[in-house]
């Protein structure tokens, strides 16, 4: 084809054709821009069809990560609310005679009191897609949003649970060691060291305490605060679901 061209111009200047030369040279340019723009074409449709399938690869993966992550957070809210029923029991109790307070199981109340579950969501997609620079290729659309405000709300509700986790351990815990028996307690998980206790606790005298009833009111508002950024988490969860969905159907 080259030849051809080439050609053509060697004829044209040798006849001395100098007008029919220059509409033919700035023909053959017009010709070597269209090809260029062509072959630009070509090659960016190329790279978004490659983009666009990387995309979508990515948006599976999230989707698959977060029907798991919401399936584990519906579980960790459950426990969460069973507790704060439980907590509530405790609480509704303070300042009841020996005969109500008898009447109850306590250790096992105590013992469903504690949230003893941890919450490990999985963001390894979400992450991935954020340090790799992926994220470009979501060009500022509604996914990029839900992305951030999945890392914000993560990192508040992260921050609720080692609050609640230090507060137990380090206050609730200890303020009620003089008062009740954890091995009695622990019946209630079956462990093998469990059992009835020698020292006959009297649990009495601590649902007269203000100070137990402090404990209380305190641990659950911290677990309120959890469940709150539960919910958050739960609703983000179903936004990122139907935003994933509906790019992936495309």
């Amino acid at each position: 084809m080259l030849k051809f061209f080439r050609q053509i111009r060697l004829e044209l200047m040798e006849k001395n054709k100098t007008g029919k030369y220059l509409k033919y040279a700035i023909g053959e340019i017009v010709l070597v821009v269209i090809g260029i723009l062509l072959a630009l074409q070509i090659n960016n449709w190329n790279q978004d069809r490659l983009d666009l399938k990387e995309k979508q690869n990515l948006l599976q993966k999230v989707q698959l990560e977060f029907e798991a992550n919401k399936i584990l957070l519906a579980d960790y809210k459950t426990a969460c609310q069973q507790t704060m029923i439980n907590l509530n029991t405790l609480l509704e109790l303070v300042g009841s005679n020996r005969e109500t307070l008898e009447a109850q199981n306590l250790d096992s109340i105590f013992y469903n009191s504690f949230l003893g579950e941890e919450l490990g969501l999985s963001e390894n997609s979400i992450n991935s897609i954020i340090q790799s620079g992926q994220l470009r290729l979501f060009r500022n659309e509604p996914i990029t949003t839900l992305f951030q405000q999945w890392n914000a709300i993560s990192s508040v509700r992260v921050r609720r649970e080692e609050k609640l986790d230090y507060w137990t351990n380090n206050h609730f815990i200890p303020f009620l060691l003089p008062f009740i028996s954890f091995k009695e307690m622990d019946s209630n998980a079956g462990y093998f060291w469990s059992g009835n206790s020698n020292l006959k606790p009297d649990y009495y005298p601590l649902f007269h305490k203000i100070e137990f009833e402090n404990m209380l009111d305190n641990t659950l508002w911290m677990n309120q605060q959890v469940l709150i950024r539960l919910e958050e988490s739960e609703v983000l969860i179903e936004e990122i679901l139907r935003e994933t969905q509906s790019q992936v159907s495309e």
